[in-house]
């Protein structure tokens, strides 16, 4: 059988420190996560290059001194980066497809299906100075990944729900008990529970992303039920042109959708396979093993004469190239990033 990698290796290096961090930590302590390889690098593009995909016309909106600016508008742009202001491109997954992957891994194996997910890709030229001021996010679970340059967080006690978002007394400086700040250099992998106070500091030129899971009001979706397979395949990455197709390889395959795995039918030795958008697959039960880690879309190393795996290429599940960096949307307006404006 191929090695199969999944998108959380870089900062999780097995299901047992998966089932630990979810035992332990989601939704109830802070926690720096320190990469174990560079494959992170390849998720996003570098600065300038999102720079430009803002100039371009994907929605952005610009925070300075707890001022915000939800006009879009490509000739403010650059002046706000000069200036030190925080630029940030809300739903930002639907045009980078291997981000959209980290966030169908993290819902598999963290956060679970069925809630409302967001990202959001921030732009700083850091002065040293809190960004967008002491605040909180709510009720989510939230994830940020660290991609350039270094910032800082102080992050303090839990406040209640209904507590205003803006808190406006800002970090104390006395009777800091409680409170702490953390260093997040490239590569980090920082989880922040729900209703976390939090100030952050860009030291220079900073690239980040924030992926988010707002928690479900009723119960979770039970697995093994066709809505919580149908969350689990879920995938939204917009239409349009692949800015640059990724180099084939002759050992290794790529998760190209998510996917998720029905239980086997042993009379009849198969199993259906739920695809994003409503597909099904109907496929022989020796595959049953393998398509029940799709789910985390895992890339496949190691194939020879593709393992028995031609069903799966052969319907585009699985296919000898990484999925693109960027996606050059054909309606850039429709994009639901404009709903946060």
């Amino acid at each position: 059988m191929p090695r199969v990698v999944t998108p959380l290796a870089s900062w999780f290096p097995s299901d047992a420190a998966l089932a630990r961090f979810r035992r332990r930590a989601l939704g109830v302590a802070p926690v720096v996560l320190a990469p174990r390889d560079r494959a992170w690098r390849s998720i996003v593009p570098r600065f300038a290059e999102c720079v430009a995909m803002a100039a371009a016309g994907l929605p952005f909106q610009i925070a300075a001194d707890r001022r915000y600016d939800r006009s879009g508008d490509p000739a403010k742009l650059r002046r706000a980066l000069g200036a030190g202001a925080t630029v940030y491109l809300p739903q930002i997954h639907q045009v980078l497809p291997r981000l959209a992957r980290l966030i169908v891994a993290l819902r598999a194996a963290v956060c679970g299906p069925g809630r409302d997910e967001c990202s959001f890709l921030f732009l700083v030229e850091g002065r040293r100075r809190p960004g967008m001021g002491l605040h909180h996010d709510g009720a989510v679970d939230a994830f940020w990944l660290q991609l350039e340059g270094r910032r800082t967080v102080t992050i303090g006690p839990r406040v209640r729900p209904g507590t205003p978002e803006d808190l406006r007394g800002g970090v104390p400086r006395h009777g800091r008990v409680g409170w702490r700040t953390l260093e997040l250099p490239p590569g980090t992998l920082f989880h922040l529970p729900p209703f976390t106070p939090h100030e952050v500091v860009c030291h220079g030129r900073s690239l980040a992303v924030t992926l988010t899971w707002r928690r479900r009001a009723g119960p979770a979706l039970r697995p093994g039920t066709r809505a919580h397979a149908a969350g689990l395949a879920e995938w939204d990455v917009a239409s349009g042109r692949v800015a640059a197709m990724p180099q084939r390889s002759a050992r290794s395959l790529w998760t190209q959708v998510p996917a998720a795995a029905g239980p086997l039918d042993r009379a009849r030795r198969r199993f259906s396979l739920r695809l994003a958008g409503g597909a099904t697959l109907v496929l022989p039960a020796r595959l049953r093993a393998l398509a029940a880690r799709l789910e985390l879309m895992p890339r496949l190393d190691g194939v020879r004469a593709l393992d028995g795996l031609a069903p799966l290429v052969a319907r585009g599940l699985l296919g000898p190239e990484d999925l693109p960096l960027r996606i050059l949307p054909d309606r850039p307006r429709a994009l639901d990033g404009w709903r946060f404006a």
